[in-house]
């Protein structure tokens, strides 16, 4: 599949802000890899740099802190190839991951050790966006750019890499109400609430459904906190609650395919319409062969490499978000996933 984001007014206010400030490097991929020969070091140690106050990213060294909500998932591994392959011409630059193990506490701790380390830029999915609101503020202010992935922090920072959540609700909820008929009984399975990405999406499916489809009910919702085993306990009990289920929308792919695996054990799969988020290639699988209806697919390698090249384009440059009232954004392109067009979808762009 073609490489495709959508960048927002805000991002391109960015571009043009860093563009502006005279410092930011516009080279080309051949100079680059001139000055750096690919053969990207991803850093398992604990090295100290420290920060120059004008760095160029395709000489000096230059260390990039990813710092996951919890690395064992598919997005969250998705996110770091990302980071590395954009890195990965570059010889210099080494690229550390960190596992936040789903705890805002734990985040907040590497974090610390982080900007202690005079890390040169960090690409953060928050697990809580006010708990971790003081510490991006604190790289911000001590000059490292903060760019956060599909989960934001609660504070301006230098900019946000997200997919287009309340758009994938909204196409979501289309979908379901165009295969009931626009008379059906839905239920959500939500993540962990306050989490940006839970309510974006949540909120994106509710207002269609009660702007849209005045016959369409949500009889129940329950939080699975983005897991696939919870998501299964949480189906299993909607379906002993509620004789119709018209339609499931689950906010990720994991709790979609264990609300599938409870349907299929209870024999009431054909039933009805079940939809995940994210486009992981389990899900996508699983739509092929017919046990998912359907899924919101964003390439989340295009979305790691687009959070490093927002990252290296602030590096070495007076870019400061403190002229910023707002955090730019970066908004990645969604992509309507159903057995009818999963086939689109390359290998090579499955994760």
């Amino acid at each position: 599949m073609k490489r495709r984001f959508l960048t927002l007014g805000l991002a391109i206010c960015m571009t043009c802000t860093l563009v502006g400030c005279g410092a930011a490097q516009q080279v080309s991929r051949e100079a680059q890899e001139a000055a750096a020969p690919a053969n990207v070091e991803t850093d398992q140690g604990d090295p100290v740099v420290s920060n120059k106050a004008v760095k160029n990213p395709y000489v000096d060294e230059v260390k990039i802190a990813y710092v996951a909500h919890d690395i064992s998932t598919p997005n969250n591994q998705a996110w770091l190839e990302g980071i590395v392959r954009e890195c990965e011409y570059y010889s210099n630059i080494n690229v550390q991951s960190f596992n936040g193990n789903s705890s805002a506490e734990e985040q907040v701790k590497i974090m610390s050790e982080v900007i202690n380390q005079e890390y040169d830029a960090i690409i953060i999915q928050c697990s809580d966006g006010a708990a971790l609101a003081d510490s991006v503020t604190q790289a911000e202010e001590a000059g490292i750019p903060v760019v956060t992935l599909n989960l934001d922090a609660d504070c301006t920072h230098s900019a946000l890499v997200q997919a287009l959540d309340y758009d994938a609700g909204r196409l979501v909820a289309d979908e379901i109400a165009a295969a009931t008929n626009e008379q059906g009984k839905v239920v959500i399975i939500q993540g962990i609430a306050g989490v940006s990405r839970t309510d974006n999406l949540e909120k994106g499916f509710r207002d269609t459904l009660a702007e849209k489809y005045p016959n369409m009910e949500i009889i129940a919702s329950q939080a699975a906190d983005f897991e696939k085993e919870k998501a299964t306990t949480v189906m299993n009990s909607f379906l002993s609650q509620f004789g119709q289920i018209d339609g499931v929308f689950a906010i990720n792919d994991a709790m979609a395919e264990g609300a599938s695996l409870a349907a299929q054990n209870a024999g009431r799969l054909e039933e009805m319409v079940i939809w995940g988020a994210d486009g992981e290639k389990d899900a996508l699988a699983m739509i092929e062969e017919g046990t998912l209806t359907g899924t919101i697919y964003t390439n989340s390698w295009d979305q790691g490499s687009t959070a490093a090249k927002v990252a290296l384009l602030m590096i070495g440059s007076e870019y400061s978000s403190h002229v910023l009232t707002k955090t730019p954004q970066v908004m990645m392109e969604p992509v309507v996933a159903t057995k009818d067009t999963v086939g689109t979808i390359a290998m090579e762009d499955r994760w």
